[in-house]
């Protein structure tokens, strides 16, 4: 019996054009996402043809001996992968120092600067970001106007243009300068022309702020930098009988508690347990409606609870949640020791937010902002991680926490410090709603370019199945 085998196999017919349009014949190009903005940018412009520039980032090595071996590399600071978010930098403690290089691969206001490995990310670069150069896992767009560079990094940024980037790159996934220069995107809607300036000022404005907070996390670091010396036990050392008070007698959690009690001696450190109670850990039931759940990935280096990166949605309430909902006041301190984090609760928080069991909840008598900011001190980060228990030695047991030891500066900086960090917060908070409105008017600008084409690209689909 004869079966026509053509009657059970999809078909989808493809324009001539998008044939010579599409960077190659592979059939993702023409099917998906990667088709709808193949045919919104059929009668765009390639990067290259707008003027766009895509330069590498500095290739170098921290390694003597190595072809590309550049000293400066060790001290200077450099935004990598991690520091590229969607449409904005993120900027760690280092990026706030002076440049102390000068290169073509040092960023420049307006530039688009993108990741090389999937997920690719491409952050738009504003007047108040420092020019550190950007390492050689990245790619720079440069020479475009602030309109057309905006437009371009929104495209970058979405899932239809990423399959662009990537299909033809082999078992890496890795983006190419050839690749991004040749990309082709649809004219940007009129509407982008202002929205672009809203967009650089509202990177200078989160700039801004994050450095005011960056100040008082400088003097918290320096407050706490005094420190006395660390008993290594690689070349043995002799404790005191009172470190071995403790049932657990690992020479690691003795020479901690040796180390803790010499801060308390010599430079007047106090306990957290002295100074704050522990909240109850009690395990969530059943979520209420709309809940949220606080997990370690939601906080960064300034401190703040609740702020969605990017406008993204809250996800899926996770099964280890603590019962009570956070309360204005609370200070959260990471119970993974590896990436200790901490946060400040502050009276903007969501009332149905929730931290999951990676936090230990604290209840300060006073300045609990100030505490906070003392706690994220790297001294007492590295208290944390020698409490960590286990077999790959990650967790501290939230009781444990309660033994970390931190300076006690004049009632009067904590004073300060806790203004501060409140001002920052709340600013922040004005800031992510702008920030939140101004990401849905640009979805809205790039649907209207590429809804036409998602149109006629599903009515194709359909007709020739």
């Amino acid at each position: 019996m004869l079966v026509n085998v053509m009657l059970h196999v999809q078909t989808s017919f493809v324009d001539p054009d998008l044939l010579v349009d599409a960077p190659g014949w592979s059939p993702p190009y023409f099917v998906g996402p990667a088709a709808v903005a193949l045919r919104a940018s059929h009668h765009g412009a390639t990067v290259a043809e707008l003027g766009g520039q895509v330069l590498e980032g500095w290739r170098v090595s921290e390694t003597p001996g190595a072809l590309t071996y550049d000293p400066r590399a060790a001290t200077a600071p450099i935004y990598r992968q991690s520091n590229l978010g969607r449409l904005r930098l993120r900027m760690s403690a280092a990026h706030w120092e002076s440049p102390q290089l000068a290169g073509r691969w040092c960023v420049q206001p307006g530039d688009v600067v993108l990741n090389k490995l999937a997920p690719v990310r491409a952050a738009l670069v504003s007047p108040a970001a420092r020019r550190h150069p950007v390492d050689g896992n990245s790619l720079i767009v440069r020479g475009l106007s602030l309109s057309t560079s905006t437009w371009l990094a929104v495209c970058l940024n979405r899932p239809e243009y990423e399959p662009l980037l990537l299909i033809e790159s082999g078992v890496l996934r890795r983006v190419g300068l050839g690749t991004v220069a040749s990309l082709r995107v649809p004219p940007a809607p009129a509407v982008v022309d202002a929205l672009s300036i809203s967009l650089r000022d509202l990177l200078d404005d989160l700039l801004l702020v994050s450095e005011t907070v960056q100040r008082v996390k400088d003097e918290a670091a320096q407050v706490a930098a005094a420190t006395t010396g660390r008993h290594d036990l690689r070349e043995g050392s002799f404790l005191d009988c009172e470190s071995m008070t403790s049932d657990n007698w690992l020479p690691a959690s003795v020479a901690l508690r040796a180390d803790q009690s010499a801060l308390a001696a010599d430079l007047h450190w106090v306990p957290i347990r002295d100074l704050a109670t522990a909240e109850d850990r009690s395990r969530l039931q059943s979520a209420p409606a709309e809940a949220r759940a606080v997990r370690l990935s939601d906080v960064a280096d300034d401190l703040l609870v609740g702020s969605a990166e990017d406008g993204a949605e809250a996800g899926a309430m996770p099964g280890r949640v603590l019962a009570k909902p956070l309360i204005p006041g609370e200070v959260l301190l990471s119970t993974l020791g590896s990436s200790f984090r901490v946060a400040y609760v502050d009276e903007g928080v969501p009332a149905n937010a929730f931290a999951t069991d990676g936090w230990a909840r604290l209840r300060f008598r006073e300045t609990p902002a100030a505490w906070a900011l003392l706690l994220s001190t790297i001294p007492v980060q590295q208290q944390a991680k020698r409490l960590a228990v286990g077999t790959v030695q990650q967790f501290v047991p939230p009781e444990a926490l309660l033994s970390l030891h931190v300076p006690t500066p004049e009632r009067e900086t904590r004073e300060r410090w806790q203004r501060v960090v409140e001002r920052h917060h709340g600013q922040r908070r004005a800031l992510d709603r702008r920030w939140n409105s101004l990401m849905g008017a640009l979805a809205r600008a790039f649907d209207e370019v590429h809804r036409p084409s998602a149109a006629r690209h599903l009515r194709a689909h359909e007709v020739h199945q």
